[in-house]
């Protein structure tokens, strides 16, 4: 495995010859996909991305190299890349988003993004079948679960998000507006209304439930978000660990090495023969749930264990 910083366009493809013999094309030769080389291209070279990488470094016998986007000729390295036996792991929403227009060969991985994130990146780039996903936001219906288990005094959630094209809820749609055991929606439509919908939606329900929609959750907003619920003493029930810090009452989230592990799982799976290589798109498997304690100190909650 390798991490290049600054890659240069002539190394690079002499490396790559002098590398070996060439591979079968994934799916059309043995028993799963032998990748000629391997790129691993992060939104930024942050640490949550170099973290999800390094969880991929027990997979065996791979040329594997880690760029981002934010480092020179990140466009050498997709043109380079492009190749039938050749898989681009994308991690976050800028890398998919970079890396949709520019390949016509490769595989892709997508990772560390929201469902919402990826679904808006195939609606403006078109879908193929070499892409496969998985998301890092928990399913709604998994959350609510978790919630009710740990919190068992909230029963009425309510759930706040941007206008249409509405989040994909996959169980979740079928719990929404049915009574204590339910989930009701609040819709805001511009930041101007958003600190009056929180408060109303604060009045209604025992806690809010957050999701992964930054035209309502994003850096301008999170404080006044924050602030308008705790003077209603409603808790936020956050889907990242960012949030948390904020001041959520609990997060419910995969962390990025969770999601590096779940990746290099898949791919090992692929390569051993159990899993066929195909446009799978599904949410991720793993989850911590996270406290903070301080806010539950302040609002008089318990939350188990």
């Amino acid at each position: 495995m390798t991490r290049i910083a600054r890659p240069h366009r002539f190394i690079l493809a002499l490396a790559l010859l002098l590398a070996g013999p060439s591979l079968p094309v994934p799916g059309v030769a043995g028993d799963g996909p032998d990748w000629e080389r391997i790129l691993f291209l992060a939104s930024e070279d942050s640490h949550p991305h170099q973290s999800v990488f390094e969880q991929l470094r027990d997979i065996p016998q791979q040329q594997l190299v880690y760029a981002a986007l934010d480092q020179p000729d990140a466009g050498a390295w997709l043109s380079t890349w492009d190749c039938d036996r050749c898989l681009v792991i994308t991690s976050g929403t800028r890398s998919l988003n970079r890396a949709l227009p520019a390949l016509s060969k490769a595989r892709i991985l997508s990772i560390t993004l929201p469902r919402q994130a990826f679904d808006l990146a195939i609606h403006t780039h078109g879908d193929t079948e070499r892409l496969a996903a998985i998301f890092m936001d928990i399913p709604m219906e998994r959350r609510l679960a978790i919630t009710r288990e740990r919190i068992p005094s909230i029963n009425r959630i309510a759930v706040i998000e941007g206008p249409a094209p509405r989040l994909p809820v996959e169980a979740g749609s079928g719990l929404e507006s049915r009574g204590p055991a339910g989930i009701q929606r609040f819709i805001s439509y511009q930041e101007n209304d958003l600190i009056g919908t929180f408060a109303h939606a604060s009045e209604q329900a025992d806690a809010i439930l957050t999701v992964p929609d930054r035209r309502v959750y994003n850096p301008r907003t999170i404080v006044s978000i924050v602030m308008t619920t705790y003077r209603h003493r409603t808790p936020l029930i956050a889907h990242s660990e960012s949030l948390l810090r904020a001041g959520a009452l609990i997060s419910i989230h995969a962390t990025p090495e969770q999601l590096g592990k779940e990746a290099a799982m898949l791919l090992k799976q692929l390569e051993s023969g159990q899993s066929q290589w195909s446009a799978q798109r599904r949410h991720t498997e793993r989850h911590e749930v996270a406290i903070n304690p301080y806010v539950a100190r302040s609002l008089r909650i318990q939350v188990a264990p």
